[in-house]
């Protein structure tokens, strides 16, 4: 079923979110340091990496909202 396609990638999207702010997290804490400088690259893809995470979030949302209203409708026209 689609819906339930949908709702699985959007539990695996937010895993990988989650992981990612983890990593941002622990670069954060030890870019402090100068001999850490490396660090500061992989927060700043940490970053990156999060936007089309989100977007495909927010794009399984709106397609799950979109199925319950043309599942809506059907039922409204059968009934």
């Amino acid at each position: 079923m689609t819906v339930n396609n949908n709702l699985s990638s959007m539990l695996s999207i937010q895993m990988e979110v989650n992981q990612m702010a983890q990593n941002v997290a622990q670069v954060a804490n030890a870019v402090a340091d100068p001999e850490f400088q490396q660090a500061a690259g992989d927060i700043i893809d940490s970053l990156v990496q999060q936007t089309p995470a989100t977007i495909a979030y927010s794009a399984n949302a709106q397609g799950i909202i979109t199925q319950q209203a043309v599942m809506d409708t059907v039922l409204d026209i059968k009934a």
